[in-house]
């Protein structure tokens, strides 16, 4: 018998219930539950409507961008998988009323964003296997040990960064019918980054010092391999159009502001267990590894030191698949 099942029915949330910071709390939480039914969409309706419009992907992508929009795509279709995992655990696992509604409304977006984006990644063409750094990451945060590890994988990278992927494929038009998709997984991974806002200050107001400076070091060990798995994607996110520094600076900046609403509402305390990559030496090595004014205006040794991590990592990334 699993603890949860030992442990039902849980008799300590209706004392929690009774008392008023947390109902006030709750309402906040319920609240994206409740913005989850009013902006609910069909998946496969739209898909189908799109495809009836436009044609397959197929047939409105251009030829010499189907393997490197394949490529993009498989990660984020991959990572969609990995977070519905994430938000399925969390749901059984949560105690809280409140915050166990909006992970449970998240299980059902993630799904279909699953669904709907491997029914693309399959009209496209093959689908491509991902490196071994992307696959480590989505191990990493799939595996992680708490509760606090697995949102902030899911809420501070997988969600921001996907949220800024999403947002540049439809700026770039690079095919109508994934440009009429992705204002719709926008939308919805916006939405998603709430749960991590309200509820991971909790978790880390609990944590004792040893097990703050664990999520710590887990966040910065996912944020390398994140950066490490950027490197090996240079060449199809210049293929597709996709400028690299104004993706890692839109993704900066929705971490930092996330960080900033979570010292809003809950103090400065967050920062002991959550780091935030504006800050420190952040910027530095976002110019290092997206020199200001693209890697051509860098200086010489700048440009041969960036060529050489990028071979090294990608052999890394290759022998690590």
């Amino acid at each position: 018998m699993s603890p949860s099942t030992r442990n039902f029915p849980p008799y300590e949330l209706l004392e929690e219930l009774t008392i008023d910071d947390a109902t006030r709390k709750t309402k906040r939480l319920e609240r994206l539950y409740d913005l989850t039914r009013e902006h609910a969409w069909d998946g496969r309706a739209v898909y189908a409507e799109l495809v009836a419009a436009h044609g397959p992907p197929g047939s409105c992508v251009e030829p010499k961008l189907r393997a490197p929009l394949s490529r993009v795509l498989s990660v984020l279709l991959w990572g969609e998988l990995a977070a519905w995992n994430i938000s399925a655990d969390l749901a059984l696992e949560i105690p809280e009323v409140d915050a166990k509604m909006a992970a449970t409304a998240q299980v059902f977006d993630e799904a279909r964003h699953f669904t709907v984006l491997r029914e693309y990644v399959r009209a496209l063409g093959p689908s491509q296997k991902i490196g071994g750094f992307p696959q480590r990451l989505l191990r990493k945060v799939v595996a992680a040990p708490t509760l606090a590890t697995r949102l902030v994988g899911m809420q501070l990278l997988f969600e921001t960064n996907a949220v800024v992927i999403f947002r540049g494929l439809g700026e770039r038009g690079v095919c109508p019918v994934l440009s009429g998709l992705m204002p719709y997984f926008e939308r919805d991974e916006s939405r998603h980054v709430g749960l991590g806002v309200l509820y991971l200050p909790k978790l880390i107001a609990r944590m004792s010092r040893s097990e703050a400076r664990s999520t710590a070091r887990f966040h910065a060990e996912c944020i390398l391999l994140l950066m490490a798995s950027g490197f090996t994607f240079r060449e199809d996110f210049e293929a597709l159009g996709l400028e690299q520094r104004l993706m890692a600076d839109r993704v900066t900046r929705m971490q930092d502001d996330v960080i900033g609403q979570m010292i809003a509402q809950h103090g400065d305390g967050v920062l002991r267990a959550v780091m935030n990559p504006r800050r420190g030496i952040g910027p530095q090595v976002l110019d290092f590894i997206h020199p200001p004014g693209g890697l051509g205006a860098a200086k010489p040794w700048h440009q041969r030191m960036h060529r050489g991590v990028t071979r090294t990592l990608g052999r890394l990334d290759r022998a690590l698949a």
